[in-house]
Parts: C-alpha cells; sequence; structure tokens
C-alpha cells in the first residue's frame, strides 16, 4: 500500500496552499493525499442539530476542494473526508496512519507582526509524525533546503529527512548550528557525513550562526525552499512532547514553508 500524506483543510487560500504543497510531494513520494476537513464541534458544546448542520457544510467544502485537487494532482490519487471534534487534536489523532500531515498558516508577518497562532504549534507538538506548515504566499527566489543541528539525542533523523527532501527537490542543504549549542564533535560530524552519503547527489554545507537556534532557522526560512527542525520525542508518549523554544520561534516567525520531525530521543 502506496504511503499518504494527511492534509487539514477549511477552504482557505492557505488550506490550497498545503493542498498544492502535499500533491507535489506527493507526486515525487509516490504517495496518495487524503483531505480532511474537521468540523469543530467546540469540545461537544454544539447542540446535535447544529453539528449535523455543519457536517452538511464540511461534506459540500470537502467535495469543493476534493475538485480542486484533482485538477492538479497529475496522477497522485486524491481522497476527502470529515470528521467531527477540535480540529488540531483530530489530525493529530489521525497522524499515526499517514506519512506526514499539512496544513496551511495564514502568517504574513514575524511575530512583532501577525504571527501564526496556536494551530501549526499544537498540531507540531502533538503530531507522532512530521508536521508540515506551509504558508499562502511563499514567494519567488527561493533555494536550498535548511535544517537545525541540535544537541538532543536523536537529532540526526531531522537531518536524514532534510537530507531526503533536498534530493527529491533537486536542492542543496545547509545544516545551521547555533553558537549558543555545543559545537560539533567528531562523532556528530562522522553522523552527518553518513547521513549525507545516503543522498550523495545533494551538497551539503555546515553553517554556524550567532543567533538564537530559533531565530537562524526563522531568517532562514525566508530564503528557503523548505524549512526542517526536529523535535525530540520519548518512546510511549504517542508523539506528544512540548516543542521547545527553537520550534515555537520557528513557527511563530516562518518565512516560508516549514516541517517539524519528531525523533526518538532513545539512541
Amino acid at each position: 500500500m502506496d504511503p499518504t500524506i494527511l492534509v487539514g483543510i477549511d477552504g482557505s487560500v492557505a488550506s490550497r496552499a498545503a493542498i498544492a504543497w502535499a500533491i507535489a510531494r506527493a507526486g515525487d513520494l509516490g504517495a496518495e493525499v487524503f483531505l480532511m476537513n474537521v468540523v469543530d464541534d467546540e469540545w461537544g458544546t454544539i447542540s446535535d442539530r447544529d453539528v449535523r448542520e455543519l457536517r452538511s457544510d464540511a461534506e459540500r467544502l470537502a467535495a469543493r476542494e476534493l475538485a480542486f485537487a484533482r485538477q492538479a494532482t497529475d496522477g497522485v490519487p486524491v481522497s476527502a473526508g470529515i470528521d467531527v471534534g477540535a480540529p488540531m487534536l483530530e489530525l493529530a489523532t489521525s497522524a499515526s496512519a499517514y506519512e506526514s500531515v499539512v496544513i496551511g498558516s495564514h502568517k504574513t508577518g514575524s511575530f512583532h507582526g501577525h504571527a501564526l497562532g496556536a494551530r501549526g504549534l499544537q498540531l507540531a507538538a502533538m503530531s507522532p509524525v512530521p508536521v508540515a506548515v506551509v504558508t499562502a504566499s511563499a514567494g519567488n527566489g527561493r533555494s536550498g533546503v535548511v535544517v537545525g543541528a541540535g544537541n538532543a539525542p536523536g537529532w540526526i533523523g531531522a537531518v536524514r529527512f532534510a537530507i531526503q527532501e533536498a534530493a527529491r527537490l533537486g536542492q542543496p542543504l545547509t545544516v545551521i548550528r547555533s553558537d549558543r549549542d555545543l559545537p560539533f564533535d567528531d562523532r556528530s560530524l562522522s553522523r552527518l557525513t553518513d547521513a549525507a552519503g545516503e543522498a550523495s547527489t545533494v551538497d551539503v554545507v555546515l553553517r554556524r550562526s550567532t543567533a538564537p537556534a530559533g531565530q537562524a532557522l526563522a531568517d532562514a526560512s525566508g530564503r528557503a525552499v523548505l524549512t526542517v527542525s526536529g523535535r525530540p520525542t520519548e518512546p510511549g508518549a504517542r508523539g506528544f512532547r512540548p516543542l521547545g523554544r527553537t520550534n515555537s520561534e520557528l513557527l511563530l516567525n516562518a518565512g516560508g514553508p516549514v516541517v517539524i520531525v519528531p525523533h526518538s530521543t532513545a539512541q
């Protein structure tokens, strides 16, 4: 069975950007795409009659967005469905059955302007699979994939994901490490080299930044095709663990598509 990418939809421009991004990636991976519209029941406070009406609206929206997606699938199988509940919680709960989950962002500026808000933060903190947050307008002239190299056990998992994405996109990879983190030791450099060897077509550049890790990644995201960051999690945690300062700053100030990759702290 082919892997499937889950896309949370709401009919907005940002949601359609997420659909287009997911379809393009699915085409490269040989994956399918499933669109999910979640009816927000406001934690069970809405009456059954209102929920039925909202379900009808959601079914119409899902059918409309499915028609939009199928116009640009280029052979990628796409299907759609609805669910009821808290949208980010339902997406995170369903995510374990998928290769990754994608949502759109209405973000138009930095944290000091119009920030992303809680949606991407909530989903990225709960999902057991990679979460992609796609901005409505990424702009042109972007190049390269960027990934942060941290100190938490398992950090190389996010780098491997980034290498695979760089190979898929035909882009060079920049690995950023903040000067506030510990320097690369011989073991870290060896693991990074081994990971890069898995995709020998990717040019890998190591860069150190004097800025905090979250700020460095957020700044780079304004120019990159894709920015990747890891989120440590623990066995049995069902994917959930606080995002941490780096990922929170990145998502709040992202200037382009971002993927948060959960990775195990077990060595």
